[in-house]
């Protein structure tokens, strides 16, 4: 009996902490949020070919890619900060693969639209192939940044811009760092 009246104590207070953290999301001066998961920052990507390998991490590689796609576009968009609410959210996810023996990088990015109340309203995928070869660094990063803005460019062509700026105003915002819980 002692161990249930314990845990339930425990779980209201860890309840009661992470509602006082909601109710202090601060509200971003963009109307729109653009959140990368944290592990396409902080895991490494493999892509393996024959006598070589290269690690690299998506996010920074895609960050200014869909910040700049996004801004084109005429969106009032930002980066997602942890604690930040905002009208709009859009998530992107990316991930790439690339064939050895067909020298051909394949990129896809899925994006998905989430109201300011956490609601979703509407996913979104764009692909992209680009031909090219493993080498050294400046050059495997060339091929992987032209198949993310290939990605990009054909993910803006599906994307509903309507839904950004005709998103109604909702009470009780969500954070844009628990969207990716």
């Amino acid at each position: 009996m002692k161990i249930t009246i314990k845990i339930i104590a425990c779980i209201a207070l860890f309840a009661v902490s992470n509602l006082a953290g909601i109710a202090n999301a601060a509200e971003s001066k963009s109307s729109t949020l653009l959140y990368i998961s944290p592990n396409d920052y902080n895991y490494s990507v493999h892509l393996l070919a024959p006598y070589y390998e290269y690690w690299f991490e998506q996010g920074p590689l895609l960050e200014p890619i869909a910040l700049k796609a996004l801004q084109a576009r005429g969106s009032e968009i930002a980066l997602c900060q942890a604690n930040e609410t905002a009208e709009t959210i859009i998530r992107i996810k990316p991930s790439i693969f690339y064939n050895p023996q067909m020298h051909v990088y394949h990129g896809r990015l899925v994006a998905t639209v989430f109201s300011g109340g956490g609601s979703v309203l509407g996913t979104y995928e764009g692909k992209a192939q680009q031909l090219g070869f493993t080498s050294f660094d400046v050059g495997t990063k060339y091929h992987l940044n032209k198949v993310y803005s290939l990605a990009m460019q054909d993910l803006m062509t599906k994307l509903d811009m309507k839904l950004l700026t005709e998103n109604k105003k909702v009470e009780n915002k969500l954070p844009c760092g628990l969207i990716g819980a």
